[in-house]
């Protein structure tokens, strides 16, 4: 026998091989089936019962950024504003403590 004829002969296997594979997890699944529907019909269970055990995926939220309470205001030149997000501005590190609170104006 030759290696294609060999080649030929292991494919046909491998398909039957496939084939059998797949009648057998229908069989199971369809066993399987069979037996649920037993014991429904047992425990008189109704499709509202059996959706208990169906987990329910968590809801997708979109993620809202909460505007800030304060911002804060160069104490000269109005154009100037932080919103206390992220790294401070150097205008706002130049000025005092005092002054970096009398800048702090409510959002809004």
């Amino acid at each position: 026998m030759s290696i294609l004829q060999e080649l030929e002969a292991a494919k046909k296997a491998k398909e039957a091989a496939d084939k059998r594979v797949e009648e057998l997890l229908k069989q199971a699944k369809d066993e399987g089936l069979a037996e649920i529907r037993r014991i429904v019909e047992d425990l008189g269970l109704t499709a509202k019962d059996l959706l208990k055990l169906v987990p329910s995926e968590p809801q997708k939220t979109r993620r809202v950024r909460k505007s800030p309470a304060f911002w804060y205001q160069h104490p000269t030149d109005p154009n100037l504003v932080w919103k206390g997000a992220g790294p401070k501005p150097a205008w706002f590190k130049a000025l005092s403590e005092e002054a970096q609170q009398a800048c702090k104006k409510a959002a809004g």
